[in-house]
């Protein structure tokens, strides 16, 4: 297996395992916002940078997809990288001002403001960095949203900046957001869940137990149909909430423990008459 040696630290990884795994597993930190397990590195952000070194010259490259095919040597804290590192927050900082999550990463990597103009508000707090758009693409296999214009009209939104018919209400691109612009609304009255800044909207499913709400309908459908299970049972059983589910499954097992004691059974083993 190669080795990959981060400031001075080496670390044995498996062949094709990024510089960014190597890292993690030395236990040194670099700081990322587009990378996540769930889908392909997109190395969006650029705020993941080290510099290797080839020997004769070395390069800038961003650990989250680079990988370790040979012994290499990395530096994580060489001048070189630590100020691409900080010039990548400060544009991160140009558009998204105000936004605590990317402030307090800024504060851990000692960047303090941005010298660059910021954005308007409208376009504020969204850094571009596709996480979103690939959840959606490559986990979901929705495509309800994607990249749209270009330069500083450039933002993440649905086909024609209308509710799009392909999302379903999962919530998944509001999970993996690193700086909170997508969130989950809920609207009690109406009985719906919206995906904001989208504006896309799917009616909630209900309990049918205790009615509390449980996921979207379009979430509930597409797992079933996934889940390819045809057996009535569970599909009673998707359509609880987690805590009528559990009692569901109890009063089950309680029952078949009464029936087994009263045909005779303990443990297994039928009673002596």
């Amino acid at each position: 297996m190669p080795t990959v040696t981060i400031d001075g630290i080496r670390v044995e990884v498996e062949t094709g395992a990024t510089v960014l795994d190597a890292a993690r597993k030395a236990g040194i930190w670099i700081p990322t916002l587009c990378y996540h397990p769930a889908v392909s590195p997109p190395a969006t952000c650029r705020l993941c940078m080290v510099e290797l070194d080839r020997g004769d010259w070395k390069q800038l490259v961003t650990s989250c997809n680079y990988p370790v095919r040979c012994d290499i040597e990395v530096s994580v804290s060489s001048d070189r990288a630590v100020a691409a590192r900080r010039g990548v927050m400060q544009l991160l900082l140009a558009l998204a001002p105000e936004n605590e999550q990317l402030k307090a990463l800024a504060e851990r990597m000692g960047v303090e403001g941005t010298p660059y103009p910021t954005v308007t508000t409208s376009q504020r707090d969204c850094i571009l960095c596709g996480l979103c758009t690939a959840v959606c693409d490559e986990v979901l296999g929705r495509s309800a949203i994607a990249f749209s214009g270009r330069g500083p009209d450039r933002a993440v939104t649905t086909p024609f900046r209308q509710p799009a018919e392909d999302c379903i209400g999962c919530g998944a691109c509001a999970v993996v957001c690193p700086v909170g612009t997508i969130r989950i609304r809920m609207h009690e009255q109406e009985g719906e869940i919206e995906i904001s800044p989208f504006k896309t909207r799917a009616k909630m499913l209900t309990c049918e137990q205790c009615g509390a709400r449980v996921t979207s309908v379009p979430v509930a459908e597409y797992a079933l149909n996934r889940a390819q299970i045809d057996w009535q049972e569970f599909r009673q059983l998707a359509r609880l909430c987690p805590r009528c589910r559990r009692k569901r499954t109890a009063a089950r097992l309680t029952e078949g423990r009464t029936l087994a004691a009263q045909a005779g059974y303990v443990a297994g083993t039928k009673k002596a008459e």
